[in-house]
């Protein structure tokens, strides 16, 4: 009786305490986090406190992490405060702001609501409703929350209904809705959507044709609905049936810039600019910019001042650069040096807001360029500082102001060390003849810009010119790649991983369709690059790879197999390739479509070197441009030593 009696309280105990932590685990960690107000608007200052639940470890730092946002002008990441034993953050609001979702990160922790939600800052209107596109942006935020889970399209698509229930007219919502329900529909309903779809396209293209902020739309509608094919269509109907509109002319001109034969190129620009008035000039700025670059490589001053005259349209974030580059474009061309000094002084003058980070435009906000911080403002301005005084420094000297240029070289490489200030400080001593200073600058360059080679034969070059011949040249040729070897080693130490490679070897076979030997790439250091014959980036990363081929192809102990992936090609796309013939690298064709899925890459090009001992060391994702050659190399020389 004792016994049973004892069992039962124990009983009653546990599920007590189960429901307990059940219901009260969850509610103690939504309080510790609050956003305050309740209903922030545009504008408003929003607070948020953390409470840590237990004790963080000494100089830990909680950090709100933003994970989705359209707060543009807030960074991603915000240190939080100490308050005693809360910590707490505010900022702002901007005035576009919609949606942002957050956790906070507190040392090892990700502090969230649950594990597949995160806290959210949702703005809303003066009668408390939620703004626009809350919801959409809701639906687009569920991605960074839950990955891939199941069931989150249809999750998405409630939000998207949801957001046409308070916003009937949201043009993005109604296609991702119908865009989902394209996914899940039969044949017939698919039929239907689409055509509701281009229905609702048509729709927003024909409020206000030609108009781009109307024509952006219409081309991500098509996008959204997967219909990429449909853009060049679009493109004609503009140009044919709106041409002297905002878009029909944007496309218009953008076609004559593109025509290979100048003398008709210009003519077409001139003949365009026939047509401009009070009412349309606006939208042929572009052709007068085309030919007041096209004059002043021609070096028609009167031409090049005359369609110049056009071109000053008002501020925007992009102006400083605008005015940059036109001075350089003058200096380059050796044409009106006192305009191209008066372009100069001009972006100098704003170097403190110079464009920096992602730029975005929206027809209703206009330009909202992205969180930057005070560092790196400060860089900025320092960089751009250096650029611009080295650049008018070489203009005073085509000038023949040669005080005052060298007075500006001296002030701009003490300012900035960067590469085009350095690049440009070259250029000065090489004209003034000062072969040494000269060498030094593009030595510099060399140092830290490896696949720079136009600077490294500049260097060259003055060297030459400073010491009569290339004797002990080979001294600083040796300490610069050592160097690069250096850097780009160290930061491989980070990228290193050991992971046995998988069995695909059975599926490899050359060119012939010979299966390859079991022994074949046995002790040796592999680098193995998959590629297809339509990928674009790939084409782009084949001479850097036969450069590093070149480097190793008679060393016994590396093995190079570039290797057509098989997605979507078949032998006789790799046997008839052009590379065959261009390159000399050994090419290997894969009859295995799931090899993605083995060795976990879902973009090419892909490159893996594995080791003798048939682990995978290194793995690369896409084009990282002229610096595989040299990363590909630093692989090997770890793995040989």
């Amino acid at each position: 009786m004792t016994i049973q009696k004892f069992n039962f309280n124990m009983i009653r105990y546990f599920v007590f305490l189960f429901f307990f932590v059940l219901i009260i685990q969850p509610v103690a960690g939504q309080k510790s986090v609050t956003i305050s107000p309740e209903y922030p608007m545009p504008g408003d200052w929003v607070s948020i406190v953390y409470t840590p639940q237990v004790e963080l470890s000494d100089g830990t730092i909680p950090v709100v992490r933003f994970t989705y946002s359209n707060f543009y002008e807030l960074p991603q990441k915000i240190e939080m405060g100490k308050k005693g034993v809360l910590w707490e953050t505010s900022f702002k609001l901007p005035p576009y702001a919609v949606l942002a979702t957050f956790v906070i990160d507190a040392g090892d922790q990700a502090i969230q609501p649950a594990g597949d939600r995160h806290y959210a800052i949702r703005v809303y209107n003066k009668d408390h409703q939620l703004v626009r596109k809350s919801y959409l942006y809701k639906g687009y935020s569920l991605s960074a929350q839950e990955g891939k889970s199941p069931g989150l399209k249809g999750r998405q698509a409630k939000l998207f209904e949801e957001e046409l229930k308070h916003y009937p007219d949201n043009y993005e919502a109604k296609l991702r809705l119908l865009s989902y329900k394209i996914s899940i529909g039969d044949e017939a309903a698919k039929k239907h959507l689409y055509k509701e779809a281009n229905e609702v396209i048509a729709k927003k293209f024909y409020e206000n044709p030609g108009n781009m902020g109307h024509t952006n739309s219409t081309t991500m509608g098509y996008l959204i609905m997967g219909e990429k094919s449909r853009l060049d269509s679009l493109r004609e109907v503009i140009k044919q049936k709106y041409p002297n509109t905002e878009a029909g002319y944007e496309l218009r001109i953008g076609d004559i810039t593109e025509m290979k034969d100048s003398v008709r190129m210009i003519s077409a620009l001139e003949e365009i600019l026939k047509e401009e008035n009070d009412k349309n000039k606006q939208f042929l700025t572009s052709a007068h910019e085309a030919l007041f670059e096209y004059y002043a490589r021609a070096g028609s001053k009167e031409k090049t001042l005359y369609h110049l005259s056009f071109l000053d349209s008002g501020f925007t974030p992009y102006t400083p650069k605008v005015l940059k580059d036109r001075a350089t474009l003058l200096y380059k061309y050796g044409i009106l040096p006192d305009t191209a000094l008066a372009f100069a002084q001009r972006s100098l003058a704003l170097a403190d807001t110079f464009p920096i980070s992602l730029i975005r435009y929206f027809p209703e906000t206009g330009y909202l360029p992205s969180f930057v911080s005070r560092q790196q403002r400060e860089a900025s301005v320092k960089e751009v500082t250096g650029r611009l005084k080295s650049l008018m420094a070489l203009i005073q000297l085509q000038k023949g102001n040669d005080a005052k240029a060298k007075g500006l070289i001296k002030e701009a490489i003490a300012i900035s060390a960067d590469d085009e200030t350095l690049k440009n400080a070259g250029s000065y001593y090489t004209k003034t003849g000062d072969y040494a200073s000269a060498f030094q600058q593009f030595r510099k360059v060399a140092y830290q810009q490896p696949e720079d080679t136009a600077a490294y034969q500049l260097m060259e070059r003055n060297y030459k010119k400073w010491k009569g011949s290339m004797d002990g040249f080979e001294t600083f040729d040796k300490e610069i790649k050592g160097h690069w070897m250096e850097v780009m080693t160290a930061a491989l130490k980070n990228e290193i991983i050991n992971k046995p490679m998988p069995d695909v070897l059975s599926q490899y076979v050359d060119l012939a369709g010979n299966p390859l030997p079991k022994d074949f790439i046995k002790n040796k250091i592999v680098v193995m690059d998959f590629w297809a014959t339509w990928c674009v980036p790939c084409m782009k990363a084949m001479p850097f790879m036969e450069s590093v081929y070149q480097q190793y192809k008679n060393d016994p102990s590396v093995v190079f197999m570039i290797v057509n992936s098989g997605s979507q090609n078949e032998l006789s796309d790799a046997q008839n390739w052009w590379g065959n013939k261009a390159y000399s690298f050994p090419v290997y064709y894969n009859k295995d479509r799931t090899i993605g899925d083995k060795l976990g890459f879902n973009l090419i090009p892909a490159t893996y070197i594995i080791d003798k001992d048939g682990n995978i060391r290194f793995k690369t994702l896409g084009f990282e441009g002229s610096s595989m050659t040299r990363k590909i190399a630093a692989q090997i020389e770890m793995l040989k030593n």
